[in-house]
């Protein structure tokens, strides 16, 4: 045994040894890694500019204008689900949530900060000592930190605002919507977090792009003499040209050399003009990573189609990016919002395709033409008064299978 363990001893790879301290500064870059701020939500909220703010405000935009669909569900049929009444206290509190929140204000706040850190959060203020929930409170993602349960899976949420001493709050106090994270259960995972490179790159090439118009358009210059140059003369003459033509209003000029100097302009490599053409790759990795179509956020490349490119551009976003959130808000609300209301109390939020649109009028008009539904059943599917005439809510059935007079009588 002593001779196997030896051996086992003698294969395993020894540790890598650290660097002395000052060589390991001396290799250090003096600024983060990309994507240095992955798990900082403070630092994830910062980054809502640029292409990600135009994905991920035409996401919270679009979010934000569904309203949510309450209803008391007996079964898995649509008929099978009674829309609450407006008076209903549920009703009441998401169309108005507090004194200073609009219900747009509250969707797109949420989705905002779901896009950019994964996780959202709702104080519920209840009405009264123990009552049941008066007011709904969005939490800015970075005051918050979840503390986990053996138990009960969360014990709290520690809600820490700026300046003011941190504060526990139970799991029935708060409501956390998330994005799944297979790497975390208890922390969403946004879509920017999984993009975190593609966005400093992004961040990189505009800063170059705004330093190269402080500096000016002039290309780099190459001077070139036959002299022997001591280093105060380079220095002078680097301070001198930066002087005189740098900044945007002095490229124009003319550059007069003496004494032998010849000026080459300082060309880029086609490599270096891959870098400064990748903006529109960065452009489309984030839109690609946040699934926004590029017409949803303005950018249209072929006008000649017109309105075809924008219908398919809203059919892409509603159904590929815009529903499956709606779903997932849903039904963490209905778990842990509806629920207090009674066991069978729900909140959905309607298909918001355009295209499913077109399809329910076509519909409406084909179950109306056949006798399947009535006109006040249709009128009710779309938020109508009924007719108060008994007829409408009679199927109209087509002359051939309207009974004969024999048979009525």
């Amino acid at each position: 045994m002593r001779v196997l363990s030896r051996l086992l001893k003698a294969l395993r790879p020894a540790a890598p040894k650290s660097p002395p301290p000052r060589v390991a500064a001396v290799f250090a870059p003096p600024f983060p890694s990309a994507g240095w701020w992955h798990d900082d939500p403070a630092e994830q909220l910062r980054n809502y500019r640029s292409w990600v703010y135009a994905a991920v405000n035409a996401i919270a935009q679009e979010a934000a204008r569904h309203r949510p669909f309450l209803y008391r569900t007996t079964g898995q049929a649509d008929h099978e689900m009674a829309p609450l009444p407006h008076t209903h206290p549920l009703c009441r509190l998401l169309d108005r949530p507090n004194p200073w929140l609009t219900p747009w204000e509250l969707w797109y706040l949420t989705v905002v900060y779901l896009e950019l850190t994964g996780n959202a959060f709702w104080y519920v203020a209840p009405r009264g000592v123990g009552g049941a929930p008066g007011e709904l409170w969005v939490i800015p993602t970075p005051w918050v930190r979840v503390v986990p349960d053996k138990a009960e899976y969360v014990r709290a949420y520690q809600v820490a605002a700026p300046g003011v001493p941190a504060e526990e709050f139970g799991p029935d106090e708060v409501i956390h919507l998330k994005y799944p994270n297979p790497l975390d259960p208890h922390h969403g995972l946004s879509p920017l977090q999984a993009n975190a490179l593609t966005v400093d790159a992004n961040t990189e090439l505009l800063r170059s792009r705004h330093q190269t118009f402080l500096a000016g358009s002039r290309p780099g210059v190459v001077l070139q003499t036959e002299q022997t140059l001591t280093d105060q003369t380079v220095t002078r003459l680097e301070e001198k040209l930066t002087a005189k033509f740098g900044g945007r209003d002095n490229w124009h000029r003319p550059l007069v050399l003496e004494q032998g100097l010849k000026a080459s302009p300082w060309t880029l490599t086609p490599a270096e003009m891959d870098f400064l053409n990748s903006s529109r790759m960065t452009r489309d990795e984030i839109l690609a990573v946040f699934r926004v179509p590029p017409p949803i956020t303005g950018v249209v490349e072929n006008l000649g189609l017109g309105a075809d490119i924008w219908f398919g551009a809203r059919v892409m976003f509603c159904e590929g990016t815009i529903q499956p959130k709606l779903d997932l808000i849903g039904q963490a609300l209905t778990r842990d919002l509806a629920a207090r209301y009674g066991p069978d109390v729900a909140v959905g939020f309607p298909d918001c395709s355009p295209r499913n649109l077109d399809q329910r009028r076509k519909d409406d008009e084909l179950d109306a033409r056949l006798g399947l539904r009535t006109f006040n059943e249709i009128r009710k599917a779309r938020g109508l008064a009924p007719f108060p005439d008994p007829r409408f809510d009679k199927p109209i059935l087509p002359r051939s299978l309207e009974p004969d007079e024999g048979v009525r009588g």
